[in-house]
């Protein structure tokens, strides 16, 4: 029997990003530790499947007329988390988005229940007006971050970058908890002398803070006259909030010659497939909090180039395992110069990333988040 009983909330675990892979990698791994009970809204079974020690409650729907979106949306919360802390008793909460609202709707409800926060950075960059009813029709808040942060218990972060964001903002301290990778990427041997040809990839939703478009522009203009034989390969899922955005990816993608793009919610098999493709991975979103394609690609042997502005720089030793651009010339420079390594040097370089990605696995990331939580659970 488990002397702990864990409510992890993440209210959208029917889409596929980093956060809900991030959950799905944290649930079944905790399962081993302790009892895992999930308050979502929906979720996609093929990725949270019903388990014997992973309890799923969904957000109910109250029917509650006469209020505005956004205070419905609250009762209905209220009212399953009132719920789910009576009849499940959990012993603390773990919210893996970066809204503490929920930490005071828990404490509303249990005063003294211990609630910790995964942050993926302390405010939501794409938040528009235009978009905002998109993400409380999610049961997500980015409108009333601050207030809020102070009825968590533990706070973590993913990054440093992300944890100097927390503090300037809010003067608000946390713990530096990197995030992981399944564990598929770990289970086979990686060739670093294997030959492979001159590919490049990116992974990123289909969203304008990516820069894909501009990817593509560079690949056409800057590397693609010097190197004939490169292929960039673009693999993401579109966001219903940039629809524009993703046709002008296609248009892009179709008029460009060598230019793969994969709208699809990929499996671990076929992405490291993919991953396997390529000598190099590229990330252009400047100030990125952190980001799992990355170690991803470097677990399968892939070179990363990504932003020196961002919290993905500290996976990386600059010219060991990867490559940290300030400007956008020095990013078509190291792209140029992996592709043209030698296989000593190549070999060499993979051996270190791979080496690096080990350090992600779901075992480091649960245990560190559990001892946390049972500490101050055990201290209340």
């Amino acid at each position: 029997m488990f002397d702990m009983r864990l409510l992890i909330i993440h209210p959208h675990l029917d889409f596929v990003g980093g956060s809900e892979n991030l959950t799905r990698i944290l649930i079944y791994e905790l399962k081993d530790i302790c009892e895992v009970i999930v308050v979502t809204r929906a979720k996609k079974p093929e990725f949270f499947p019903e388990e014997s020690n992973v309890r799923f409650r969904y957000i109910r729907e109250t029917g509650f007329e006469g209020y505005g979106p956004l205070t419905t949306k609250i009762m209905n919360l209220l009212t399953t988390y009132d719920e789910v802390l009576h009849r499940d008793k959990p012993d603390a909460a773990l919210i893996m988005i970066q809204e503490p609202i929920h930490a005071l709707l828990l404490k509303t409800i249990r005063p003294g229940f211990k609630v910790g926060i995964y942050i993926h950075y302390p405010f939501e960059e794409e938040l528009t007006e235009e978009n905002l009813r998109l993400f409380i029709n999610m049961y997500r808040f980015p409108n009333i971050y601050n207030e809020y942060y102070k009825y968590t218990d533990v706070r973590f972060v993913n990054s440093h970058y992300t944890l100097k964001a927390l503090y300037g903002y809010y003067e608000i301290d946390a713990s530096v908890v990197y995030p992981a990778i399944c564990w598929k990427y770990f289970e086979e041997e990686i060739d670093v002398r294997e030959k492979r040809g001159n590919v490049i990839i990116s992974i990123g939703r289909f969203i304008p803070h990516k820069r894909l478009d501009y990817l593509i522009k560079l690949f056409k203009y800057e590397i693609k006259p010097e190197i004939p034989d490169a292929e960039l390969y673009i693999i993401g899922i579109p966001d219903a909030r940039y629809k524009g955005y993703y046709n002008t990816l296609k248009e892009l993608a179709e008029n460009t010659k060598d230019v793969h793009l994969i709208a699809d919610s990929l499996s671990e098999e076929e992405m490291i497939k993919y991953y396997r493709l390529a000598k190099v991975y590229v990330h252009l979103r400047i100030g990125e909090h952190f980001g799992m394609a990355p170690v991803e690609a470097m677990s399968q042997g892939t070179i990363p180039i990504i932003p020196k502005d961002s919290g993905l720089a500290e996976l990386v030793t600059h010219e060991k395992d990867g490559y940290t651009f300030t400007t956008d010339d020095e990013l078509v420079k190291y792209i140029k110069h992996v592709l043209k390594l030698d296989e000593e040097t190549l070999a060499k370089m993979r051996r270190r990333a791979i080496k690096t990605s080990y350090y992600f696995t779901p075992s480091r990331f649960a245990k560190e988040i559990f001892h946390y939580l049972e500490t101050i659970t055990k201290k209340g």
